[in-house]
């Protein structure tokens, strides 16, 4: 099997690289954090000073990190990964960055003799810990079916969705179509409540017509109607506010360049960024509704 080094231990990556343990690969890890690379080792792994040492020590470098200044750091840094890769390697970058980015990565991967994979993932921390995320694969296709057997570790349905960087395209358009349920169906729930409606028939209801949405089956930010929701457990994050910000920012960026017009993804931007101002960056960032309430007059 594969030597793998994986770097970006946290919500995601942790239970991602628990699995590839489990599934017998020789990890190596690195993450800034301590405790997750601890906890990794314990379970089998190999810890890592530097991302140039993950590489020397693995033919396939995956990463699961935050943002698009965190893949170029670790990639380009004098400790990173292009420097301790052996020509014919391949990296997997399964963050969720901008696709210019990924582009340029896999422009200064190929200068080397490396081949790379974007696959970003789609799926709350449960999934990640089941192995049953959705993975959206950029890249070459023959380079895609000859690694499909790690991604099928960490996911359950794995797509490819075309040349490298068309991961990240599809993941944030994913991301931009759920934001925007979910400001849509929060902004619904308060005008039912509004009017009289009862929350848990208003929820019955609608999760069987038209107006129904992932956002609305699990995460329906109103207390009572789903109780695994975050808004019943002081919203602990499945996804942060910071997050959102970020991959938000990440398509208004790219809708810019690419001339396409977000009307309602602006709105929302400013809607989340008026979360992270009241300090909910660290919260699930559907705590928005507690906004969105507040600006229609209702308890939030």
């Amino acid at each position: 099997m594969k030597k793998i080094g994986f770097i970006g231990c946290g919500t995601m990556g942790k239970p991602m690289a628990l699995n590839l343990i489990k599934a017998g690969y020789a990890l190596t890890v690195r993450d800034l954090n301590p405790q997750p690379v601890e906890e990794l080792v314990a379970a089998g792994a190999t810890a890592a000073h530097s991302p140039r040492e993950v590489a020397e020590k693995s033919e396939v470098v995956i990463t699961m990190l935050t943002s698009s200044p965190h893949v170029e750091q670790v990639m380009f840094g004098p400790d990173g990964v292009l420097e301790g890769l052996k020509k014919g390697s391949v990296i997997i970058d399964m963050s969720t960055i901008d696709p210019l980015v990924t582009r340029k990565v896999a422009a200064a991967a190929a200068e080397k003799g490396l081949k790379m994979l974007d696959a970003p993932v789609t799926g709350l921390q449960a999934k990640a810990t089941d192995g049953t995320l959705t993975i959206m694969v950029g890249g070459d296709k023959e380079l895609f079916e000859q690694y499909k057997d790690i991604l099928q570790v960490m996911g359950e349905k794995i797509y490819h969705v075309g040349d490298v960087s068309m991961g990240e395209v599809v993941k944030l358009t994913n991301n931009l179509m759920g934001v925007i349920a979910g400001i849509g169906a929060c902004e619904g729930l308060l005008f039912g409540i509004k009017l009289g409606a009862d929350p848990k028939v208003l929820h019955e209801v609608i999760t069987h017509g038209g107006g129904n949405s992932f956002f609305l089956e699990r995460l329906a930010p109103y207390p009572g109607l789903v109780p695994s929701a975050p808004v019943n457990n002081d919203f602990t994050p499945g996804f942060t506010t910071d997050l959102m910000a970020k991959d938000i920012g990440l398509i208004l960026s790219a809708a810019e360049a690419n001339k396409v017009p977000l009307l309602v993804c602006s709105l929302v931007r400013q809607l989340i960024e008026v979360s992270q101002a009241r300090g909910y960056g660290k919260k699930d960032w559907t705590i928005v509704s507690k906004i969105i309430n507040e600006l229609g007059g209702a308890e939030a």
